[in-house]
C-alpha cells in the first residue's frame, strides 16, 4: 500500500514539475537528442565496420533467429545433463 501511495505522489510531483518547468524539459531534450543520435551513429558505424571486416576475412556470421536444424541444444530439445531436466 505504501508503494502505491509513494508512486501516486511521485507521479503527481513529476507531472507538476513537468508543467511548471516545461521549457527546461524541452531544452534538456534538445541537448540529449543530438547526443543520443551521435552515440547511435557510432554504434551503427562500428557494427558496419566489424561486419565488413568479417566478410573480408571470410568469417561466417551465425543468424541466431534461424532454426538449429535439430542439433543438440536447440530450444525444442531439453539438454540431458541440465539440472532439473526430466530423467527417464
Amino acid at each position: 500500500m505504501a508503494n502505491i501511495i509513494f508512486g501516486l505522489i511521485a507521479l503527481a510531483l513529476g507531472l507538476w514539475g513537468l508543467s511548471v518547468w516545461w521549457w527546461s524539459v524541452v531544452e534538456l531534450l534538445r541537448g540529449i537528442v543530438p547526443l543520443f543520435l551521435i552515440m547511435l551513429g557510432f554504434v551503427a558505424l562500428g557494427a558496419g565496420v566489424i561486419r565488413v571486416r568479417d566478410e573480408e576475412r571470410g568469417v561466417e556470421t551465425v543468424d541466431l533467429t534461424e532454426e538449429s536444424g535439430g542439433q543438440p541444444g536447440s530450444r525444442d530439445e531439453p539438454i540431458p545433463d541440465a539440472p532439473g531436466s526430466a530423467q527417464s
